[in-house]
C-alpha cells in the first residue's frame, strides 16, 4: 500500500507550496485561507496568478478540483490535461469562453458576482449554485446541451413567493434538468422548467409548486422526486406514456400512496415496462415540520435529544406568544439552553445558528435572518 507523500509545487512561485498527497485521494481544494469553511489544501489569494501546469507531472491527480479565486487559467490548462470535475467559486465578475476546456463536470457557485460562460465542448454536467440571476451560459458551438443541475439560493421563509429559475434561452435544448431547494424554505415553481421543452429527465428535491406544469413534458422518460413535503398537485403517472423511471423518496404520505397504486396499475393493467419505479419513505407533514433538517444529527446522542427538546419548546413558545417579542424570548431561551449542554464541542454548538435560522423561518411573524442571528450572537457563550 502506498503511503502519503509530500509533493512540492511551484504554484505561485518556485516551490511556493507543498501538498501532502494521501493514497486514494483524488480531490484538491485551492483558495484563500480566510474564505470560511475548511482550510484549503493549497492556500492562495483570490487574485493570485496560478501556474496550473505545476500539476502536469501528476497525470491522474487532481481528478476533482475546487478553486475559489479569479485566475481562469485552469480552463486553458485542462485543454492539455483533462479534469473530471471542477467546482469554481469566482470572487469577481468574469466572462469566459471555456469551449475548448476538457472538463467533464463543471460546477459554478455564484454569490454577488456575475458570470458569462461558454460551456466546455465535452461537458456532460453543468451545475449552477447560488444566485442564478448572475449567470449567463451557453453550450459550445455545435455541442449538445449538458445535463443541467440548479441549486438556487432560497429565502428562509416558507411564506415567501415561490422562486422561479431565471430565463436561460441558450440552454433551451437541455434534455435533463435537476433542481434542488430545501423542503423547509422558499418553494420552487416548476412552471419555470417549461423553458426547457425538450426535457426528458426531471429530478426535483424540496418544496415545490406548479407541479401541474410537468404534464406538458410529453416525452418525459424519467422523473425523480425527493424530500418533497407536498406533491398533491402532481399529475398522475399515466400522463407520461414514455415514463420508465420514477423515484419518489421521502415524499408526502398521501401522494406517495397514490403513486404506489398508479405504479401497480400501470404495471398490471397497462403493461408498463419500468426500468425502475418506486415510492418509498413516505412521510407525514409532521415529519417534515419536526424531524427533517434539524442540525443536531452529528451531536452526541444525549445532547442531541436535549437540543431537539429545547427546539420544540422554542417552537411552542412562539406559537403561544405570536409576536416579535415572543419569538425573541423563545429563541434566546433556546440559545441559553445550548450554552449549558455538556459534551458538545464548539463547532457542534455552532450548528445552533442554523437551528435559530430555521426557528425564525417557522415563526408566526416575519423575522429577518439578520435579526434572529443577532439574538443568537448576543446570547451564546461559545
Amino acid at each position: 500500500m502506498r503511503s502519503a507523500e509530500s509533493v512540492p509545487l511551484s504554484l505561485t512561485g518556485p516551490a511556493s507550496h507543498t501538498i501532502v498527497r494521501e493514497p486514494g485521494v483524488g480531490s484538491l481544494t485551492i483558495g484563500p485561507a480566510d474564505a470560511g469553511g475548511p482550510r484549503p489544501d493549497l492556500v492562495v489569494g483570490a487574485d493570485d496568478t496560478i501556474n496550473w501546469s505545476a500539476f502536469d507531472g501528476n497525470t491522474f491527480w487532481p481528478r476533482y478540483l475546487t478553486y475559489r479565486g479569479n485566475d481562469i487559467g485552469f480552463f486553458a490548462w485542462s485543454m492539455k490535461r483533462p479534469v473530471e470535475g471542477v467546482t469554481w467559486i469566482p470572487q469577481a465578475a468574469a466572462e469566459v469562453d471555456a469551449s475548448q476546456a476538457r472538463i467533464r463536470e463543471l460546477s459554478v457557485h455564484l454569490h454577488a458576482v456575475g458570470l458569462d460562460i461558454v460551456l466546455p465542448n465535452d461537458c456532460s454536467s453543468f451545475v449552477a449554485v447560488g444566485d442564478l440571476s448572475q449567470l449567463k451560459s451557453k453550450p459550445a458551438a455545435d455541442a449538445l446541451c449538458p445535463r443541467l443541475v440548479f441549486r438556487p439560493t432560497t429565502k428562509p421563509s416558507r411564506r415567501a413567493d415561490p422562486l422561479s429559475l431565471p430565463n436561460f434561452p441558450a440552454l433551451a435544448a437541455a434534455t435533463s434538468v435537476s433542481v434542488t431547494v430545501d423542503p423547509l424554505r422558499q418553494a420552487f415553481d416548476c412552471t419555470s422548467l417549461l423553458q426547457f421543452p425538450r426535457t426528458r429527465h426531471v429530478s426535483l428535491r424540496g418544496r415545490l409548486t406548479g407541479l401541474e406544469a410537468l404534464a406538458r413534458f410529453n416525452d418525459l422518460v424519467g422523473l425523480e422526486l425527493r424530500y418533497c413535503p407536498d406533491l398533491s398537485t402532481l399529475p398522475p403517472l399515466d400522463t407520461w406514456p414514455d415514463l420508465t423511471t420514477f423515484i419518489g423518496w421521502n415524499i408526502d404520505e398521501a401522494t406517495g400512496k397514490r403513486l404506489r397504486t398508479e405504479i401497480r396499475s400501470l404495471t398490471r393493467t397497462a403493461g408498463r415496462q419500468w426500468e425502475f419505479a418506486s415510492a418509498k419513505q413516505l412521510r407525514s407533514p409532521e415529519w417534515f415540520a419536526t424531524e427533517y433538517g434539524l442540525p443536531f444529527s452529528g451531536w452526541p446522542a444525549k445532547a442531541a435529544r436535549v437540543a431537539v427538546k429545547e427546539y420544540r419548546a422554542a417552537e411552542a413558545g412562539m406559537v403561544a406568544s405570536p409576536s416579535l417579542r415572543g419569538a425573541e424570548a423563545a429563541i434566546r431561551a433556546f440559545v441559553r439552553a445550548v450554552n449549558v449542554l455538556p459534551a458538545v464541542e464548539t463547532t457542534e454548538r455552532e450548528d445552533a445558528a442554523e437551528a435559530v435560522v430555521q426557528l425564525a423561518a417557522s415563526a408566526p411573524v416575519d423575522i429577518a435572518v439578520d435579526l434572529a442571528l443577532s439574538w443568537f450572537e448576543s446570547e451564546r457563550d461559545f
